[in-house]
């Protein structure tokens, strides 16, 4: 567990996250879909089979938001794409319709249900289907009116800092914050698809969490697992991993997304480094004390020693295991007299010698 985190906590559908508890891990499969509610219900079922704990869409109107004229560049099958962000939203945009099947697919296979909402239509569908939070992508942290419209839902918002400046994020608090809503966290983020490892700055995670006290996560456009595992290891308790069947596939976003076997390895790594991260408590446990019973060293006699005889550092040595006078007490041994016989290599003990004044 991540014990380092804030006291604060939020709950999403009965799932507590934050201090103490087992990171959150949000398998987003965004626009991977394809525009094809099929292929999402089977991303979902991948998604379940990998283990993470939340699957997350967008729920967006393509014509609400993109302009005609705006060109788009990405990578996909190996190619460079330039096309109208229009065409291509459209392309990808799920019918609003499908959101519940998806949604009660995703709670039957044991997930939690999360999307994007892009206007005030979406955040009204939403609502509608019972999503247990709102997400709010990186592109919308400037867009005022759309956050305090959620966060008037007195739901849990979960807001990535992508292309934010400090003031950004700021302000995108503070509207949530005057519309009553405490239940927030905050994901770093960095938009660039892939993000190359020397733009990661997984160090940000630290900086917001001193700065909002809040839950604090990752969103992670990283190639690799490697990168949201270390997030953990710094106090991370939402991770954000962009999800495929397939990176071949075309389309904007599968390139840098985790397939199902790296999905499932991302889980596995994640529980993995929570379990030794432990709680920071400075005791031994019993397994570690048993061995340290075996493999310490204890005061024994180098020869035989005859009664009467005064001990010094010549006739002794230290041998395991360490049930008897640890070396550090040499000095409580050294010049004592022996009361009785001992043979060489007998482990040291006080009731053999007399006893001082």
């Amino acid at each position: 567990m991540n014990a380092s985190l804030p006291a604060r906590a939020i709950s999403i559908d009965g799932r507590p996250i934050g201090a103490g508890h087992s990171c959150f891990i949000i398998a987003e499969i965004g626009v991977n879909h394809n525009g094809d509610a099929d292929l999402a219900m089977q991303m979902i079922d991948a998604v379940a089979d990998a283990g993470a704990d939340c699957v997350k869409f967008q729920t967006f109107a393509a014509e609400e938001f993109c302009s005609r004229d705006e060109v788009y560049e990405y990578m996909s099958g190996g190619k460079v794409v330039r096309e109208s962000m229009l065409e291509m939203f459209r392309r990808l945009e799920l019918r609003r319709d499908e959101f519940a099947r998806l949604f009660a697919h995703a709670r039957k296979r044991g997930l939690i249900p999360l999307s994007t909402p892009a206007d005030i239509a979406a955040v009204e569908l939403l609502d509608k289907l019972g999503v247990g939070a709102f997400k709010v992508g990186s592109d919308d942290l400037v867009h005022t009116p759309l956050i305090r419209h959620i966060a008037a839902k007195q739901k849990p918002v979960i807001i990535s800092t992508g292309m934010a400046e400090a003031e950004d994020v700021e302000r995108a608090v503070g509207a949530i914050k005057s519309a009553g809503n405490e239940q927030m966290a905050v994901l770093h983020c960095v938009s660039l698809y892939p993000t190359p490892p020397d733009r990661v700055n997984l160090s940000r995670i630290v900086a917001l969490r001193e700065r909002f006290g809040l839950p604090i996560g990752f969103s992670d456009h990283s190639f690799g697992i490697t990168a949201a595992i270390a997030a953990v290891v710094l106090g991370a308790c939402i991770l954000e991993k962009h999800f495929t069947l397939d990176r071949d596939m075309p389309g904007p976003d599968h390139r840098f997304s985790a397939d199902p076997a790296e999905l499932a390895a991302l889980v596995r790594g994640v529980r993995e480094a929570e379990l030794e991260l432990g709680g920071g408590a400075a005791k031994l446990s019993d397994e570690e004390r048993r061995m340290a019973e075996l493999c310490h060293r204890s005061i024994v006699a180098a020869r035989d020693i005859a009664p009467g005889e005064v001990l010094t550092e010549a006739c002794l040595g230290f041998r395991r295991p360490g049930t008897g006078i640890k070396p550090y007490d040499l000095d409580r041994v050294v010049g004592r007299r022996v009361s009785r016989p001992i043979a060489g290599g007998s482990a040291i003990d006080f009731s053999m010698l007399e006893q001082t004044a």
